[in-house]
């Protein structure tokens, strides 16, 4: 069976720092979200609990609570602007020394850069990468992520929770990448909140 789109290339060290920086970039936001949450918990129960910042008549109770939202959302946007900035910074870099490590363990292995081939058929998409096959299917993808040069996927896995990998743009044989994107959203109907950009430079 002829697949309807078809991936082809090596996965270089640039194509590898690529998939894994946005990888790294995909994630920062949810990870500050969730220590200002906790954070947010672990205040408030120590405020109610343990001081007595709520403690007092109903109004000021109202307001001390009141205050205490303020200064939770105002958290979640300053978490917000340090993700998009310092924190996004940050996790570029340690996703290209992680990509160079994670590299030169594989040279050691295969002697080469790794041959990839993925075809993307009616239902579900075929991996190949060196001798190892994996089939997923397109109503396991929860999510598509997209910078300059990669297109990648985060997709609910059977044992390990969520799963991410990538492609490199560059390596589509046949068809234009618009194509492309408007066939995944047609086969890919657990995706809510369509392709989404993510900023990697």
């Amino acid at each position: 069976m002829k697949a309807e789109y078809q991936f082809k290339y090596d996965e270089t060290l640039e194509v590898l720092t690529d998939i894994m920086e946005l990888h790294g970039a995909s994630k920062v936001s949810k990870n500050f979200r969730i220590f200002v949450a906790s954070g947010g918990v672990f205040v408030f129960v120590f405020m109610a609990f343990y001081s007595d910042y709520f403690k007092g008549s109903t109004g000021h109770m109202v307001f001390a609570f009141a205050k205490f939202l303020i200064g939770w959302a105002l958290a979640f946007i300053i978490a917000e602007i340090l993700a998009r900035t310092v924190g996004r910074k940050f996790e570029l870099t340690a996703s290209a020394g992680d990509a160079e490590t994670v590299y030169e363990k594989r040279l050691k292995i295969y002697k080469k850069p790794l041959s990839v081939r993925v075809d993307f058929y009616e239902n579900s998409c075929i991996s190949y990468v060196e001798k190892n096959k994996k089939e997923t299917a397109y109503s396991d993808v929860q999510r598509i992520l997209e910078n300059d040069t990669v297109i990648a996927f985060i997709v609910r896995g059977e044992e390990f929770g969520k799963r991410f990998w990538g492609l490199s743009k560059k390596g589509l044989t046949d068809g234009d990448i618009d194509g492309f994107r408007t066939f995944l959203l047609q086969k890919c109907t657990g995706v809510k909140k369509g392709i989404e950009e993510i900023k990697t430079k």
